[in-house]
Parts: C-alpha cells; sequence; structure tokens
C-alpha cells in the first residue's frame, strides 16, 4: 500500500490556492488604485510649489532646482489667506455647533422613547438625507435674503447645519440603541431626570460618534465650495477655498507655483486634522457599522 506525503500538496490543492490567489491580486489592484486617484492630487501640487514660473514653464513635471518658500509668502498675501482662514474658522464652528448638539438629541429622543409618532419624525428627518443641496439652491438664497442673512457667514453654516442634522441623527440613533437601557434605568433610580440621563450618561457613552462627527463636519465645512461660491459675494467673507479660486481667477495658469501654494495651505488644515484623528474617525466607523 503507497501512501501520499502529506508534504507534497496534490494537485488539486495546488490549483485551488492559485485560484484563490486570482481574486485577491484583482482586489489589490483596485484598492491601490483607488488610493492613487485619492494621494495624487494632495502629491501633484508639490511637483510645482517651489519652483519659479521660469523653471514651471520650462519642465513643470520636473523635480525643483532649489526648495523656494517664496510661493507660500506671495500666495498667501497675494488673496489675503489669513481672512478666508479665519472667515473658515468660522464657518467650521458654527456647523460644528449647529449639527451636532441638535443631531445627539434628536438620536437619543428617536433611540430610546420609540413609538409610531417618534418613527414617523426620524423618517421624514431621514428624508432630508436624500435631498441634494443642488436641487434646493434658488428657494435656499431667496430663502436666507427673506430672512436678512443673505451675503453673510451665518448663511452659509445654517445650511450645513440643516443638512448635517438628518445624516448625524441617524449615525447618533445607531449608537444610542445598542448601548444598554439599564443604565438609564438605574440613573432615574437615583434621581436623574431625562437631561441628566442624557449629558452625563448617554452622550458620553457615545463619544466615538462625537469625535466621527467633529472630524467629519469641520472637514466638509472647510472643504466646502458650492455653498460659499452661492451665497457669499463679498469677497471680505470668502472662504479658504473661494479665495483659492479667486487666486487663479486673479492670476491663471502663468501663476502656477503660487496657485500650488495656496491649494496646499486650503487643504493642509483637513490633512492634518484627519491625520491627529485618524484613528478616532476609524474607531467611530467600525463601532457604528458593529452597531448598525
Amino acid at each position: 500500500m503507497s501512501s501520499q506525503n502529506p508534504a507534497i500538496p496534490t494537485l488539486t490543492e495546488s490549483y485551488s490556492g492559485r485560484t484563490s490567489k486570482v481574486p485577491e491580486i484583482g482586489i489589490t489592484v483596485v484598492l491601490v488604485l483607488l488610493a492613487a486617484l485619492v494621494i495624487l492630487p494632495l502629491i501633484i501640487p508639490f511637483f510645482f510649489v517651489f519652483k519659479t514660473r521660469l523653471e514651471f514653464n520650462y519642465n513643470p513635471w520636473a523635480l525643483p532646482k532649489a526648495i523656494r518658500w517664496d510661493n507660500f509668502v506671495l500666495a498667501w498675501q497675494g488673496i489675503r489667506l489669513d481672512k478666508g482662514m479665519l472667515n473658515t474658522f468660522q464657518v467650521c464652528l458654527g456647523a460644528i455647533v449647529l449639527t451636532i448638539p441638535m443631531s445627539a438629541m434628536a438620536g437619543y429622543v428617536f433611540a430610546r422613547y420609540r413609538s409610531k409618532i417618534t418613527e414617523i419624525a426620524f423618517y421624514f428627518i431621514l428624508g432630508g438625507f436624500f435631498v441634494p443641496i443642488q436641487m434646493v439652491l434658488i428657494p435656499l438664497v431667496k430663502m436666507t435674503a427673506a430672512i436678512g442673512i443673505a451675503n453673510t457667514l451665518p448663511g452659509v453654516f445654517l445650511p450645513m447645519a440643516a443638512f448635517g442634522v438628518s445624516f448625524w441623527t441617524m449615525i447618533y440613533r445607531s449608537f444610542f440603541r445598542d448601548l444598554p437601557g439599564e443604565l438609564a434605568d438605574a440613573a432615574r433610580i437615583d434621581g436623574s431626570g431625562h437631561t441628566g440621563t442624557f449629558f452625563r450618561i448617554m452622550l458620553p457613552l457615545a463619544q466615538p460618534a462625537t469625535v466621527l462627527a467633529v472630524i467629519l463636519v469641520f472637514i466638509g465645512a472647510w472643504s466646502d465650495y458650492l455653498l460659499s461660491l452661492v451665497m457669499l459675494n463679498n469677497p471680505d467673507l470668502f472662504t479658504m477655498q473661494l479665495r483659492t479660486w479667486q487666486f487663479s481667477g486673479q492670476y491663471g495658469v502663468d501663476h502656477m507655483p503660487r496657485y500650488a501654494a495656496a491649494a496646499i495651505m486650503s487643504a493642509a488644515p483637513t490633512v492634518i486634522l484627519y491625520i491627529i484623528g485618524h484613528r478616532w474617525v476609524l474607531r467611530g466607523t467600525l463601532a457604528g457599522a458593529l452597531k448598525g
């Protein structure tokens, strides 16, 4: 009787091993391409930013002959990026303050006080998530003009908050639904009211959702271009994105190194914030996926 050596794989095993690697290689290639689409826009400006206009016109994709920081200074002074940064910080702060507390309280109510009325109200609010902002730009401009906040920073971050509340209400509802209800019951037995239970017990437990909301709302408000373009006409109120666009409109492609410097400075806060808080983003996303 002959016995097969277990250390030598059979033909079927080797064939199945090869076929199982083929999908993995394909998935890896797709992920690398998708990552390149995200990373390349962040890398390309660095090919231009340290060059002079002459070096860029001669060979834009060559390495710079020397590291020059003049383009950052000229871009900062040319379109007053300091004012744009201050305006953008105000928009981000207003969007965070108006979006997250309302979403957290609404999500807690919809998660803990479930009835037919709250379910109908939740799906009514959730419907706002499926309304693209492009569809309501004209009514939005008329509304802001009617209430006297047209061409102001509140006219920018108030619509941002209105469009963000529905999504973050859904996220907070998912978190609060999976928190143990015994914690709230124990707090009520100890004499804590609804407000105290929410702020002292339940909201701290939803810290991953809160940090995730702060980071993503800030990034979304900082990167906004369309809403700011439609709502703002005063150049003194322009945000970072509008001032970067203003630079390209004033100077054109002849000043591409300076425009690259402006683009890098415009994107730097969001990139730095994500690098610092990416662990919280992953933690909050995974927790929401597992709880949802």
